[in-house]
């Protein structure tokens, strides 16, 4: 009868639909498996950040970015083993000579000036001409010294003896250029800066490896 056409028609129609909507299916996973996933964003520029701010709060975030990078490259290390010798080596003249303790102070305040570091005060001339400034900077090497042999600089350990040093400093100069150099910080970074980045990246490393 023509109702039974009518309804074995429909039915061959609604058997085509499905099997177009499972083609249809079928084509589109097999699209979204050959498009390959969005490239991920490209690294924060934290170089080009630290160098167009001059906020407290913002300065410490990136340092502690800066520290953690150079202790994963291995900068940290190298820049500190460098330091330690450069260090002792200034010693050893300035213990034999005042005019060379006198010379490097002339040098130091002029580098204060031009570079505009970031010291808490100038360097004291007296500390020159006696031998205080010689034994901050021996006590200086040896801390380095220490931290260079009790850590492997990939962990929290070498960042806590720095944190130490930081606090036990008042008016360095010489070895606040030393630290930043080793940390890669530029001369925005006063010893108050530095001690701040140092704290951030510590607890984040000690966060971050469950300490």
């Amino acid at each position: 009868s023509l109702e039974q056409r009518r309804k074995r028609a429909l039915g061959k129609d609604a058997d085509q639909l499905v099997h177009d909507l499972a083609l249809a299916n079928k084509n589109d996973n097999q699209i979204s498996k050959d498009i390959p996933p969005p490239p991920p964003p490209p690294p924060l520029d934290t170089d080009r950040l630290r160098g167009a701010t001059n906020s407290d709060g913002l300065l410490a975030v990136l340092g502690a970015a800066q520290i953690l990078k150079a202790m994963q490259d291995g900068t940290a290390k190298k820049r500190t083993e460098e330091v330690v010798d450069s260090v002792d080596e200034w010693c050893e003249h300035g213990e034999q000579s005042m005019a060379f303790r006198i010379s490097s102070w002339y040098d130091q305040r002029a580098a204060q000036g031009d570079l505009k570091i970031a010291t808490e005060t100038d360097s004291n001339f007296m500390a020159f001409v006696s031998n205080k400034a010689i034994a901050n900077r021996r006590g200086f090497a040896d801390q380095l010294r220490q931290a260079v042999t009790a850590t492997d600089f990939t962990d929290v350990r070498f960042l806590r003896a720095i944190e130490e040093m930081v606090n036990r400093m008042h008016s360095p100069c010489l070895r606040l250029e030393l630290l930043q150099y080793v940390l890669g910080l530029d001369n925005r970074f006063s010893v108050l800066h530095v001690g701040r980045s140092v704290h951030l990246a510590a607890t984040c490393l000690g966060v971050s490896s469950g300490v």
